[in-house]
């Protein structure tokens, strides 16, 4: 952000609101600049501990709406593919369309990061930067310029926000799209944003690993983060997590730490998730998250054995919502051990979906929450000793909850 001044002078200052915030924000408080959702006070010094609780999986062109993904044959990320660019290329390729995002006023004032996404203005962040019902938020370029932005919607349930900015700068750059389905544990990833109030820093690590649940700020599962040990802190909140090619491959969103700061363990929710519910924000105003209406087991050896099914992989669908597109398509849940303690026997097992192998219940979630709402899938379930395919249109998730 020097770019705008001669001569040059140090980046701009956080405000005073963010200042008399910055002590709690280091301890561990997500008041100001919250990245984590989930803060357990403990100690009689009233000092603060972050932490994640894993849960159990459950079921569950620039001028468009959303930035277009690298093409499907693109080259994946990390040593896979030889020769990559450096952190420094990725920075100069993706930094201006960054954007610092800051919300409300006062000791109760939020700071995080987002990033462009269309020529339109469209800037994608976390819900938890944006007050509850702040209609406006103030976007900074890298620049240094400053816009009003309007708050189109908050989906808490994968903790998104979606701005709209009406006359983006000429120095704006939109953010590539990518996909967590071309990473593996040890690929190289870089964050972009502004933690602590340092605007426009990048850090760099690996995929520490994937498949990762964790809960979202009205305590909904999202499924498949990314674990990074990338160096996130407070003020990162909405930045992208790229993959070595500068794609967007998730939104930083939380941080596991006893220290209140950085301890080598950040999550990113995959871009995959987010990107058609910031579409159906676009669209209607309204965010629709894509449902098939199941729960599922993986099939582990005990389930195998109680099924016959010795070597088979998958998933065995315990239960069909009645309400669920999965149910009105004719797959089957279990006829035994359903409970929560059980092993559930006779239920069409899920071996792909689109084509693809299903090894657990985060391969069925991601090709379904990476779906819009009336598309259709093609699940193959094992069922009698044959291999049949299912086609599911999916439906808009009841209730907003997983």
């Amino acid at each position: 952000m020097d770019s705008d001044r001669t001569p040059p002078r140090p980046r701009r200052r956080p405000p005073a609101w963010l200042t008399t915030a910055i002590l709690p924000a280091v301890v561990g408080a997500a008041v100001a600049l919250g990245v984590t959702s989930v803060v357990d006070v403990a100690g009689d010094d009233g000092g603060t501990t972050t932490v994640i609780r894993e849960v159990a999986a459950s079921g569950g062109g620039p001028d468009g709406p959303v930035a277009p993904p690298a093409p499907s044959g693109a080259p994946g990320t990390g040593a896979r593919t030889g020769a990559q660019p450096s952190v420094a290329a990725v920075y100069r390729q993706v930094a201006p369309s960054v954007v610092r995002v800051e919300s409300g006023d006062g000791i109760g004032g939020r700071l995080g990061t987002g990033f462009v996404i269309d020529r339109r203005g469209h800037v994608l962040t976390n819900a938890h930067v944006i007050q509850s019902g702040s209609a406006r938020a103030r976007v900074v370029f890298g620049d240094g310029s400053e816009r009003d932005a309007q708050v189109l919607g908050r989906d808490e349930d994968i903790d998104l926000a979606v701005l709209r900015v009406d006359d983006l700068p000429s120095s704006a750059r939109v953010a590539p799209l990518g996909s967590v389905r071309n990473l593996t544990v040890g690929d190289a990833v870089i964050a972009i944003g502004n933690p602590l109030g340092f605007d426009q820093t990048v850090t760099s690590g690996i995929v520490s690993a994937l498949k990762r649940p964790i809960r979202s700020p009205n305590d909904t599962t999202i499924q498949n983060v990314v674990q990074t040990d990338a160096a996130i802190n407070q003020g990162n909140s909405g930045g992208p997590l790229l993959d070595a090619r500068g794609r967007v491959v998730g939104i930083n969103s939380q941080i596991a730490t006893e220290s209140g700061g950085n301890d080598g363990i950040g999550f990113a929710v995959p871009i995959d998730t987010v990107r058609p519910v910031a579409e159906s924000i676009i669209a209607t105003g309204r965010a629709q998250h894509a449902w098939m209406g199941i729960q599922g087991v993986p099939m582990l050896p005990e389930v195998q054995e109680a099924n016959d099914l010795q070597g088979v992989r998958g998933v065995m669908v315990v239960e069909a919502d009645e309400r669920g597109p999965a149910r009105a398509a004719g797959l089957r849940g279990a006829t035994s051990g359903t409970g929560p303690t059980d092993t559930p026997r006779g239920g069409d097992v899920i071996v792909g979906v689109d084509g693809r192998p299903v090894e657990d219940m985060a391969d069925v979630s991601l090709a379904v929450t990476s779906r819009r709402v009336g598309d259709r899938l093609t699940v193959t379930v094992l069922r009698d000793g044959a291999r049949r395919d299912v086609t599911i249109t999916l439906g808009d998730r009841p209730g907003g909850t997983g």
